[in-house]
């Protein structure tokens, strides 16, 4: 009988801790949605979230095809509320994109956006441009020679350890 007290207190904080799970979360009928669904880039959009988790932290990515720009974070206000007027960046190519809202679980909405007139000549700033170049022979060559260099440094200073491994210090 000793053995089963136990066991039924276990089974009654699991019993507790599934009926509060629910309460926990975000509700099912929890989402998010953009006015207007269209929008020329560089314009702005009203965000709305409904029965999210009450002030909780959301990170706002407007995902593409082949480019994820990060948008910031908004956070939901006491009774789980979200509404937040979100700039579209303008140098963005047209496309369908994803609005995503990334707390816990990730919510999205689709977006569809225009490039402006004569978008196909902007170009990201420099922060948001990656640069890559390509390495010349010499380069190379000096990088190889200094990796042969610190490798023969590396294997002398083991080499080294084990010869002296053997003798006592004094």
């Amino acid at each position: 009988m000793r053995k089963s007290l136990p066991a039924a207190i276990w089974l009654g904080l699991m019993v507790l801790a599934v009926l509060a799970g629910p309460v926990l979360a975000d509700s099912p009928d929890a989402g998010i949605t953009v006015e207007p669904g269209e929008v020329t880039a560089g314009g702005t959009i009203l965000l709305a979230g409904n029965d999210l988790e009450p002030d909780d932290e959301r990170v706002l990515v407007l995902q593409g095809e082949d480019v994820a720009v990060d948008l910031g974070t908004a956070t939901t206000d006491a009774d789980g509320m979200l509404g937040l007027e979100v700039t579209i960046p303008a140098h963005l190519p047209t496309g369908v994109y994803q609005l995503q809202a990334i707390g816990d679980e990730t919510l999205s909405v689709e977006l569809k956006i225009t490039a402006v007139a004569g978008g196909g000549a902007i170009e990201p700033s420099a922060a948001d441009a990656a640069v890559s170049r390509e390495r010349g022979a010499v380069e190379l060559g000096a990088i190889v020679a200094v990796a042969a260099v610190l490798a023969a440094l590396g294997l002398l200073l083991v080499v080294r350890a084990e010869r002296f491994r053997g003798h006592a210090v004094t």
